[in-house]
């Protein structure tokens, strides 16, 4: 009987010493509810948190989740209800929100707080002085007139059971496939605030569809479900931490869609930090303790940098274990089938056949495709990386042991050295230039890439790269661009440097 305590007290102390894991979708309302959850489980309950926030979509956030790579994020209940459940039929918001939380239960064990107090749909946008849209208050006014309109969406809106497809059919919008553009959700709205576009899907709580003086045009023919905004977490997890329940009770008909259409305008418009946004919200409605967070605006990139130092210093050891983890996966498992293709030409075809394949495969693709069998987080990314940056290594050791004269090898076997003398003393430093120049390549593309995986929660440079597209922040972006670049130059500077230090002057 000790030993069962002693056991049950351990697997308990383990579950509370894990961190509870937040995760959220990539746009700035889901960052600041992000945010908003992770400093409550801190400040108020006292838990340990890890932020894997500016997830992909919706579907990426929602398997991260379903396999248990993050523990709670907000959705919608039309999305629940359309795009995972994959059904219709009503539009009433109880019975989604009955349904969602029925089904989510049986068949992924997750639950649905209630709802958070606002609705933020999809609503179709113009801008106010238009003229071409003057008069024009509803979609279905619409049909049949927009052949020449370009619309711009988030790239996900398309592919979506409650998008475009349905929407067209609905309202009868022929249209043309070219005026159709995908685009960050951060980007849409200046392009239409700027005439590059004629009409968006907006989201409904947006605070720049005020700010620019946008209008949206009513759904009569009541197309959108209602997206109520609530809380999801696993049920098991909800009982081995039952604050994350307390957090869901504290969230119900907390924010109206003013006040987070307000919270949405001070990061988007005003270049607010959504966790200071958050922070001043929470201690407003009194749930949270303490002052205010001043902002403090820094017209200098640099000053803004330096105040950032602390962030700054947290992505690049994210972003530098992604990197040099891939890059010595790449050499450790590339470098030794480089030397085998060499000695046997005739698998060479078929294996450079495989590992060009995974070069074809879109970065963003590969991420997503790992999710279901590796998570999300750093090893998912890591193997992402490694698989890209095998092809330069295997090619180069591959091309530079081919391409070392015959009368070197028929010299050193002449000499008695046997074929593994040959390889190591002969054959492998003739090659090293080529084998580093390999190396240097798959260190770039390495480095380069790894800033996509912050959409699959493994953080690094890509962190404030995506944020500031999301929010139009230039700072932001500048602060993940400028040191991945930095970061790139002094890797490939370093490799080039042991390339003068270990091969020979006669080949250099």
């Amino acid at each position: 009987m000790k030993f069962i305590f002693l056991m049950t007290l351990m697997l308990t102390f383990q579950v509370l010493a894990k961190p509870i894991v937040i995760g959220s979708k990539n746009f700035t309302e889901q960052l600041i509810l992000g945010e908003m959850m992770a400093h409550m489980l801190e400040k108020k309950y006292g838990l340990e948190i890890e932020r894997k926030l500016n997830l992909g979509g919706s579907t990426m956030t929602f398997n991260a989740l379903d396999t248990g790579g993050i523990d709670l994020y907000v959705d919608y209940t039309g999305t629940g209800y359309i795009s995972i459940l994959k059904m219709d039929g009503t539009r009433d918001p109880e019975k989604i929100y009955n349904i969602v939380n029925r089904e989510f239960q049986k068949k992924y064990g997750i639950e649905w707080s209630k709802s958070i107090g606002f609705n933020n749909t999809y609503g179709v946008s113009v801008r106010s002085d238009d003229n071409r849209f003057k008069g024009i208050t509803k979609l279905s006014q619409l049909r049949g007139k927009v052949n020449e309109y370009s619309i711009s969406t988030a790239h996900e809106f398309f592919e979506r059971n409650d998008g475009y497809k349905g929407m067209k059919i609905a309202y009868g919008l022929n249209f043309k496939s070219d005026n159709l553009i995908g685009m960050d959700p951060g980007l849409m709205y200046n392009a239409i605030k700027d005439g590059e576009v004629d009409m968006i899907v907006a989201y409904t709580t947006d605070g720049r569809i005020p700010a620019f003086d946008l209008k949206i045009l009513e759904d009569d023919a009541n197309y959108f479900p209602p997206y109520h905004a609530a809380i999801l977490a696993k049920s098991k997890r909800i009982e081995e931490v039952p604050e994350i329940k307390s957090l869901m009770k504290d969230f119900e008909g907390l924010i109206n869609s003013k006040e987070m259409a307000l919270m949405n305008y001070q990061v988007d418009l005003k270049k607010r930090d959504p966790k200071d946004v958050a922070y001043n919200f929470l201690v407003n409605k009194g749930l949270l303790n303490g002052e205010l967070v001043e902002y403090k605006k820094t017209n200098s990139f640099w000053a803004y940098a330096y105040s950032k130092k602390g962030y700054l210093y947290k992505i690049f050891k994210e972003h530098m274990v992604l990197s040099f983890s891939a890059l010595f996966l790449a050499i450790v498992v590339g470098v030794p089938i480089g030397i085998t293709l060499s000695r046997y030409e005739k698998i060479a075809t078929p294996v450079f056949g495989v590992i060009n394949t995974f070069q074809t495969i879109p970065s963003l693709a590969l991420l997503g495709f790992l999710i279901p069998l590796l998570g999300i987080g750093m090893t998912p990314a890591i193997v992402a990386l490694f698989l890209y940056s095998l092809l330069p290594i295997v090619r180069n050791v591959y091309t530079g042991i081919n391409g070392v004269d015959p009368d070197y090898v028929e010299a050193s076997r002449g000499i008695g050295l046997t074929d593994k003398q040959i390889l190591f003393k002969v054959e492998i430093p003739l090659a090293l230039p080529i084998i580093i120049a390999g190396v240097r390549t798959a260190a770039v593309i390495v480095i380069g890439t790894a800033t996509l995986a912050d959409l699959i929660g493994a953080g690094g440079f890509g962190n404030p790269i995506f944020t500031g597209v999301q929010s139009v922040n230039s700072n932001l972006i500048l602060l993940g661009a400028i040191p991945a670049a930095l970061f790139a130059i002094s890797v490939d500077k370093l490799l080039e440097l042991s390339e003068r230090l270990t091969v020979s002057k006669g080949l250099q």
